[in-house]
Formats: structure tokens, sequence, C-alpha cells
């Protein structure tokens, strides 16, 4: 009786091929053809998971071959170099058998997890990476030393997009039904372009990744020579880790007139009360109020520091300084922006712009050597180095909401304006500041992606083999960079000798960063003026649509335009935490505007502010960040800038001492309104009586009230 026969999805049917290849092949080193394949699987079927019995697969031959060719893409299968005279031999891939095949990276692919599944994954995913550790990442590091980053970072692109068109080409042959090909095939499409717009921001002369919209049956379109050639604007370094001395070509000769700041802003919300003398008080009649600070610690030596006692700036914690426009968002409430149409949601929105915005205002008057003490009102000196804690790109930095003309979009705009001139007092000086951020949380994968993408695929166009072709690509990439980065970087601690691991990095222009990072199709400087000017015009033709971009004239000139032409973003980890497990280290982050330069001056400012950076963390040295685990006792510890971890204590103490500051300035104001409306009766009040004194009082006026009725009474009858 021959099996029943119905059509294999995907999954199946690569399950069923490698089966054979290692079961039914007479010699598996010989392998054998697809019309092989396909004559078996068609006539005898294979035992699939759930099934009793053989099935037989009812696609077409076509089919196989489609497949057979995203197979090889993937690494799964190998062509033989030998052809027989019946077509090209295929053979299982060394490292793979037919029950570890299908590998998670595939299962993840093609189902969803639920919640509790996926969070059980990511602990597990942990474990897995940080037991090879000191095995598998070592022997990775070590190999990365050797290892140029950028044609390590475009042969993964090139050979995701191979393979994502082989398998949209067998898609396309099984008759495009197969529910579970299709999901795979989406998250395919999904990856490169994160990895191509939002990680490197590409354009479309080098890449052209279809729109989910436009379904998964379209292939990514590739230009080789193009996408190397933006690459070099986008991936720096001689080798994806490398070693950096803390004395080396930019170490600074004289530290005593170098100076390093740090900078932290707080944020948090209460409830304001201003009623006196309740018990008892409910949500009725109290206010969220949001309070915003931020301080900038500037570290001094010799004798900057003797003329320097107060090395601090921050915002003054006065009527003047909270009430002034300039300091807008210090201190906000809903009920503040009643009146300008803003619903819950953009007024949640435009409260987070405005902690990020205060940081803004404090790192800008620093950084441009504009800041005054906080202790004697001394002008402080600009640094050389300034580290921000938290990312160095804008909390908000949508063009939708830079376009808004309401308190919302002035927030935003006024973001973008400290953060353009930051970056032109960059651009404008012959010896360039350095504009950092420590970023201690990130969910970025982009490091992560290519170190777990080299260590099962090896570097071919090196002649670099694989560190471990069984390793798990999907439990590797589910750590983010910062715990991945730092894994591999400290598991080179006993190799150190005093110098610093870091890794290459990686840079992302501005528009990458917002909801244009697939709009931008030429590599050219004036691309984004053009943009805008036709954006501008498009908005003045429809009447009803309210748009800051109606607004200006030149608009080559406006801070959004300048920072999609010129800001650029570049990323990497340095390898300064040790233990086991090691303490998480952030991803160090600088400013830049590397588009303005040619490549090969591009790299040598990218590599100078990396060396900088480390003799900079070197000389301040580092503190341990420790913050209580949600809901339990436990204890996060993070490495954290010395400089950073000062400002940050700061804050914290700052904080507490504007709530208080505010309350006593709103009562200050709520008297003197009281004064001014009612004068001196406001000194007025009315204190509580004892119930027995009241009783007393009133047993004595109703005697009084009978004695004088009496005595009426009285009078009338002697009338």
């Amino acid at each position: 009786m021959s099996p029943e026969a119905r059509r294999f999805d995907v999954a199946e049917r690569e399950q069923a091929i490698f089966r054979y290849l290692r079961e039914y092949v007479a010699d598996v080193a010989l392998g054998a053809t697809v019309p092989q394949i396909h004559r078996h699987m068609s006539e005898h079927g294979a035992r699939l998971a759930g099934a009793a019995d053989a099935v037989r697969d009812s696609v077409t031959l076509p089919v196989y071959y489609k497949l057979a060719r995203r197979l090889v893409a993937t690494g799964h299968l190998v062509e033989l170099e030998d052809d027989s005279e019946d077509g090209q031999r295929y053979a299982l891939a060394p490292h793979l058998h037919a029950d570890t095949a299908l590998t998670l990276d595939d299962i993840r692919e093609l189902a969803d997890d639920p919640p509790t599944e996926a969070i059980a994954k990511l602990v597990d995913a942990r474990e897995y990476v940080r037991s090879r550790r000191d095995t598998v990442l070592r022997e990775a590091a070590r190999a990365l030393q050797k290892i140029d980053p950028r044609d390590l970072v475009a042969e993964m692109i090139v050979a995701k997009t191979v393979a994502y068109n082989a398998d949209v080409d067998a898609y396309h042959e099984a008759g495009a039904a197969d529910e579970v090909h299709r999901r795979r095939l989406h998250a395919a499409r999904a990856e490169l372009e994160q990895i191509c717009y939002r990680w490197f921001g590409l354009s479309h002369e080098s890449v052209v990744v279809p729109p989910a919209s436009g379904g998964v049956g379209r292939p990514v379109v590739l230009d080789e020579a193009t996408l190397a050639e933006q690459l070099r604007f986008r991936v720096f370094g001689e080798r994806v880790v490398r070693r950096v001395s803390p004395e080396n070509g930019s170490t600074p000769q004289d530290w005593s007139t170098v100076v390093v700041a740090g900078s932290d802003g707080s944020t948090y919300a209460s409830n304001m009360q201003v009623d006196t003398a309740s018990t008892f008080a409910d949500a009725a009649g109290s206010e969220v109020v949001t309070f915003n600070n931020s301080v900038v610690f500037v570290r001094l030596e010799g004798e900057l520091a003797r003329r320097h006692s107060s090395p601090w700036y921050s915002v003054p914690l006065n009527r003047s300084a909270i009430d002034s426009p300039k300091n807008t968002g210090m201190v906000m409430a809903p009920f503040m922006y009643r009146n300008d149409g803003l619903n819950e949601a953009e007024y949640e929105h435009m409260a987070k712009c405005a902690t990020d915005v205060v940081q803004w205002r404090a790192d800008e008057q620093v950084f441009r050597g504009l800041a005054r003490s906080l202790g004697d009102a001394q002008q402080l000196p600009a640094p050389r180095v300034h580290i921000r804690d938290g990312t160095v790109t804008l909390q908000e930095r949508e063009s939708h909401h830079y376009q808004r003309t309401d308190p919302y979009g002035d927030m935003v705009r006024e973001g973008v304006t400290l953060s353009y001139e930051i970056l032109r007092h960059i651009r404008d000086r012959r010896q360039p500041p350095l504009f950092a951020g420590a970023v201690k949380s990130s969910q970025l994968h982009l490091f992560a992606t290519v170190v777990n993408w080299f260590i099962a695929k090896g570097h071919p166009g090196g002649s670099v083999p694989p560190v471990d072709p069984n390793w798990d690509m999907a439990r590797g990439s589910m750590l983010a960079d910062n715990e991945s980065m730092n894994l591999l970087l400290t598991s080179l601690d006993g190799e150190r000798d005093g110098d610093y691991f870091v890794t290459f990095a990686a840079a992302r222009p501005f528009h990458a960063l917002t909801d244009m990072y697939r709009h931008y199709e030429e590599e050219r400087v004036d691309f984004w003026t053009d943009n805008f000017i036709a954006r501008r015009d498009n908005h003045r033709t429809n009447q009803m649509l309210d748009s800051y971009w109606k607004t200006l004239d030149a608009i080559e000139d406006d801070p959004y335009v300048r920072m999609m032409e010129t800001a650029d973003y570049a990323m990497f980890y340095v390898g300064h935490s040790r233990g086991d497990p090691p303490p998480l280290a952030p991803r160090y982050e600088f400013l830049e505007t590397l588009r303005l330069l040619g490549p090969e001056q591009a790299n040598e400012r990218v590599l100078r502010n990396i060396e900088l950076l480390v003799a900079t963390l070197h000389r301040t040295g580092f503190s341990l960040d420790q913050e209580h685990n949600y809901m339990s006792n436990k204890r996060l510890v993070k490495h954290v800038p010395f400089v950073v971890y000062e400002a940050h204590e700061k804050c914290k103490a700052l904080g507490r001492m504007l709530e208080s500051e505010l309350k006593s300035l709103v009562i200050a104001n709520l008297r003197r309104l009281r004064l001014a409306r009612f004068g001196a009766h406001d000194e007025v009040r009315f204190r509580p009586v004892a119930i027995r004194a009241y009783i007393e009082r009133y047993r004595a006026a109703v005697q009084a009230d009978r004695r004088d009725e009496i005595e009426a009474g009285d009078d009338e009858a002697q009338q």
C-alpha cells in the first residue's frame, strides 16, 4: 500500500531531506542529486513528526531544486565538487545531522513564542553563552583580532541576501501557499531591513529591501560594489577586536590641563497636595507633578582644580530659574498644558522628551564652555571629553513629532537644536572635543549578530573557518549587545597586560534613527535638503495640515535637516569589566560629522576618538553602579565611568531638593495670591472648640433665654 501523499510544509520538507541524506544514502560522502531526493520523497515518502506512517510529498521537482539552492546558501547542504553525469550532488554539511539540522534559529523563524516561552528561551540563551565564554567566545575573540570588520559585515549582508532570495524562489515554486514558509520569509525580510536600514543606514543604491506591505514574494536587490563603498562610512577599525593601550597616540601629554566632564539626568513624579491640616487625603485636589533635573560633574586636575573649588553645574534651584521659560520642562504637570490640545499619551511622551532636553541643556552649556559652577558661579572650562549618562541620540527624533506646532513640538525642536549646537561645536574646532555617551542598558543586537554569524559561519572571503559550526546563532543572538560583547571581551582578561580590548565601531547616520530610515535613496550630502523642500511644498498645499515646515524659508539651515545631512553616531565596546560573571559594561558612543570627511579622515577621526576615550577612562577610573532589581533584594551591578557616577549621585540629591524647593515656592506664591485677594483678613483663623466647653456655652445661653422670658412675663403681669 502506497503511503499517503500531501504537500509538506517547508520545515517538514527540509527535515525530510536531512534524514534522507543521513539514513538512506549508501555512501554519505557521495551525497545525492536533487532528482534522487525528489524521487524518494514522492515515491517512498518520509516519516514526519507526529505521523505514525510515512507520508509522500506531492510537490514537483523544481521545488526541490530551488530548496537545495537555499539550503546551500544557509550552510545546511554542501555542493560536492566531483559532479556525476546525473548532475550536481549534494551532501549534508559536516557539522549537521538529521536531529539537529533544524536549529533554534530556524524554529524562531517559523513560530511566534508566547511570553512565558520567550522568557524561558532568554534564560536558556544566557546560560548557553555564558557557559562557553572561556572556550568558544575566547577562541572567537582571538580569531576576530585578525578579521577586517568591514569585510565581515559586507559578507554577512551578502550571505543573508543570497539566502533570502533563494528562499523567495523556493516559496514561489512551491505555490506560495505554505504559511510556515511565509512566516520564515517574513522574519528574514524584517532582519535584512533592520540590518541594512536601521543599523547601518544604507541607501537604496546599495540595497533595496522590499517593504512589509509589499508581501514576502519580492527579492532583495543588492549592489555589492556600492555596499562596500557605503560601509566605508559605517564601519570603522582595522580589526573586529583589537588591543588599545591607555598610553597611545591620542593620549594627552599633560593631564593637568585636560578637563573631563560627566553628566546625568534624573526624573520622578509626585502627587503634590497643598491642602492644610488634612488628616485624610485622596486623589481629589492633588496633581501629578514631574520633576526633571540634570547635573554635570567637571573633573579637574592641578591648577584648574585649585581655581575651581565647586566643579558642578546645574540649573539653580530658585524661583527665577524654575519659572524661567528657558528651563521649561524642569517642573511639569498635566494641568499646565490643559489648553494645548495634548491628550494623555502625548503629554507622557512630552514628559519623557523633557527629561532628555533638560539634560541636553546642561550638556550644551558645559560642553561649549558657557556654564558657571553651582557653588561659586565661576565659569567652568570646556571639557576635552564629555561623557553623558545614556545615549548621545535624542529621545524624541521622529520627523512627525518635530513638525508639530504645540508645546510637544517645541520641546522636540529644542532638543534637536541643542544637539545640533553641540555638533557644530565639534565640527568647528581644529582639535574637536569628544562628546560621548555611556549606555548602561541597550536592546541593540548589532554587534551580537555580527559576532554570532562569524562563530557559526566563519569568514569564507578571508579563508577563516567557523569557530564552532554547531553554534546556535538563535540563542547567541538573543542576548543584547551589552551582555554579548561584555562576555566576548572579558574572555581575554588574562591577555590584557594593562591594555584594553575594544570592538570595531559602527556608525549610524541620523536618518537611520528616525522614522525616515527607509527613505534614504541616494548617498549624497544634499539629498535630505531636497527631500524636506519637497515635504514643505507638499504641506503648504494642504490647507488643513498644521505643520512647522510651512513656516520655514531657508529649510536647508533648519537644525533637523542639518542633522540629517551631517550627524553620525558611532558606537563600540570596551572590555574594562572583570569577574565571573563580569559586571555589565556600557556601550560607548560619540557624536561626529564623519560624512563631511573623506573615508580615510573619517577612519582616523573614529580611531582617535576611541583611543582618547580609552585613555580618559583609564585616567579617571570607574565605579560600580548598583540598583535594586525589580521586586527583589538582588542588585544589578554595572561598571560605569567615575565622572558619570559622580554626576548621578549629585543629581539624585538635587532632585530631592527640587521637590522641597518647589513646594516652598508654591506655598509662598499661594500666600501672596491670598494676601492680594483678601488683604489682612487672610490672617483670620477659625479654631475648633472642645465639646465640653461648647455644651457649657450652650447651657448658659439657654438659661439666659429662660431668665429673659421670665422677666418679660413678670413685666406683663405688673402692667
